[in-house]
């Protein structure tokens, strides 16, 4: 308890480790895991996340653009293939309103497609029932590989890391924050709460804080077809059901559900090994009427991740009620890695400004009326 840090990070997944590595060097940063990061206990496991500007509107629209950005800046200064700019399609019916959503803003990369050149140029099967829009700035990232570059460029700054170290909760102190973990108690100026699924124990502390977990799991494909190599990233959304994918790698096309899983109740009551019924049988009949060719294969293996989200399934990135010195970090699973190489440059601002700009993120959303 000696060393007074400038800022605590505690939890390194996806949006945390970002945060370690922006601020490492900018000033005295200790990052705190309850295990090792990257790993599989969340939602960041599963070697590809999808980035993309297409399907966004209001606030989003500004950080998916720099999020891009910074991909391609992070891919340029690297050896390892961490980004692959890969394009990305989007299809469904305009009957269905979260489609029409996805396609109703000014997103200068979306251009729709015709059927024809749909099927000519990808291994995709359309129906007169669709819309098909292609996106020219999407593409993946490798999600492990970036969390292990982001850590590593914060401990080459100065940052420090303690592993298999469990938050237990912190208290305001005259100017400091004492958080208390299972390994010892650190001090502070400034504080993250990145925890991922481990929000959920803070419900009672934060009575406006509203999270659900959900375990969610994703199929791989193996194929020797390489008309897959070429397939973009993809989101089918059909009645409110979105079924989304990434070209072969690896000799394997990863398929998902978007908020298939079950509910869970607490972060560490579930079974990864477990296979959900359904998963399987629903890709099966989207693959029959869209990529047929995918229709046999054989799934080699099953991930597990567990989403981390909020009722009306937006960030939450707000400031501790009690304090501007600690802000706590969700940005949500399923559609949140995308956005973390931009959060340590988001984070920056609040903490410079004592303002959070970003109303949909806000916690007091979520708080009921007084009367």
């Amino acid at each position: 308890m000696d060393t007074l840090y400038d800022l605590i990070i505690v939890g390194l997944g996806s949006h945390g480790s970002n945060c370690f590595s922006h601020f490492s060097g900018k000033m005295r940063v200790l990052g705190i895991e309850q295990y090792v990061s990257p790993h599989t206990k969340g939602s960041h496991n599963g070697e590809t996340r999808i980035v993309r500007e297409m399907g966004y509107s209001g606030e989003y629209v500004e950080i998916a653009r720099r999020s891009v950005e910074l991909w391609k800046q992070l891919q340029d200064s690297t050896s390892e293939q961490v980004y692959v700019n890969s394009g990305g399609i989007l299809f469904g019916n305009q009957t269905d309103s979260q489609f029409r959503d996805y396609t109703q803003y000014n997103n200068p990369n979306l251009q729709q497609l015709k059927h024809q050149e749909v099927e000519s140029r990808f291994p995709i099967k359309t129906s007169q029932d669709q819309q098909f829009y292609f996106d020219k700035s999407a593409g993946f990232v490798k999600p492990e590989l970036a969390i292990q570059i982001f850590i590593n460029q914060g401990k080459a700054k100065g940052g420090e890391v303690i592993n298999n170290c469990r938050y237990v909760n912190h208290i305001y102190k005259d100017d400091e924050i004492h958080v208390y973990t299972d390994l010892g108690v650190f001090r502070s100026k400034k504080l993250i709460l990145s925890l991922g699924m481990g929000l959920k124990r803070l419900q009672n502390t934060y009575s406006s804080l509203d999270i659900a977990l959900y375990k969610q799991q994703v199929i791989f494909l193996k194929t020797d077809n390489k008309k897959f190599d070429q397939l973009p990233v993809f989101m089918s959304e059909n009645n409110s059901q979105e079924i989304y994918g990434f070209p072969r790698v690896n000799g394997e096309v990863k398929i998902g559900i978007h908020h298939f899983g079950p509910s869970l109740e607490h972060p560490d009551l579930y079974d990864q090994t477990k296979n959900e019924e359904g998963t399987v049988n629903m890709i099966r009949e989207f693959l029959i009427k869209y990529m047929p060719e995918l229709k046999d294969a054989i799934v080699s293996r099953i991930q597990t991740c567990v989403y981390t989200s909020t009722k009306d399934h937006n960030f939450t990135i707000d400031f501790d009620p009690r304090s501007k010195n600690t802000i706590i970090l969700s940005a949500c699973s399923g559609h949140g890695f995308k956005f973390c190489i931009v959060m340590g440059e988001i984070i920056e601002e609040m903490f410079n400004t004592g303002l959070q700009k970003y109303k949909t993120f806000q916690l007091s959303r979520f708080q009921k009326p007084k009367f």
